[in-house]
Formats: structure tokens, sequence, C-alpha cells
């Protein structure tokens, strides 16, 4: 299968799924906590990020 036959069933794919198939897919794939937010272990706030990188040496 070529990559625009693949493009094109993904897409295909997507445009008929509801919205709860799109959380559980957002969940299986650890996106979204089972409470539907954002999955701690992978995603951060920007604070957070800028606070690490001031000061490299805190643990």
């Amino acid at each position: 299968m070529s990559i625009d036959e693949l493009t094109r069933k993904i897409i295909d794919q997507a445009k008929n799924r509801t919205h709860e198939e799109r959380l559980q897919l957002l969940q299986e794939a650890n996106i979204l906590d089972s409470e539907g937010k954002l999955d701690r272990n992978f995603f951060r706030l920007k604070e957070n990020l800028k606070n690490e990188h001031a000061n490299p040496n805190q643990a």
C-alpha cells in the first residue's frame, strides 16, 4: 500500500469516528488520561519546563 493510499484510508476512517471513539483512541495512545485530561506523564505546563531550564542542577 502506498503512502497516498494509506493517508486516504486514515482520513476516511477519521471522518466517521464519533467523539467517544476519538477520546478512546487518545486514551489508548496515552495522550489523555481516564478523566479526559492531558496525561501528565507526557505533557507538562510551559511554566514547569521554563523553571527546569532556568535551573539545570535541580533534581
